[in-house]
């Protein structure tokens, strides 16, 4: 298959990597001000998406983490540190890595 159809289907190297991710807050935690520090500072400030949302104390939804070879591995690090190191949250869980265009959920 060509390049350009490669690239067009989201296959090969332009297979895009999703997980889903389920964050407890703290009871009583500004949910608002959370969900606008997550989005800016964890997810658009390691160049990612995030779709979904939910209601104090429970946010969830899928991170786009991008391509393997755009530092995949490395970008979900830095929100797992982001997350651990964050007062207001409580505990956090991931999904395995899926493929976001064809949910394969095989990361090899």
């Amino acid at each position: 298959m060509r390049k350009r159809l490669r690239k067009k289907k989201h296959l090969g190297e332009f297979k895009e990597w999703c997980v889903s991710v389920e964050v407890h807050l703290d009871p009583g935690v500004d949910y608002q001000a959370f969900l606008d520090d997550w989005i800016e500072s964890a997810i658009e400030g390691n160049q990612c998406q995030f779709g979904g949302g939910g209601k104090s104390p429970l946010l969830e939804g899928i991170i786009q983490l991008g391509m393997a070879s755009h530092g995949l591995q490395e970008r979900l690090t830095e929100i797992r540190d982001w997350l651990e190191q964050h007062p207001a949250v409580q505990e956090y869980q991931f999904g395995p890595l899926i493929d976001c265009w064809y949910d394969s959920g095989d990361a090899h």
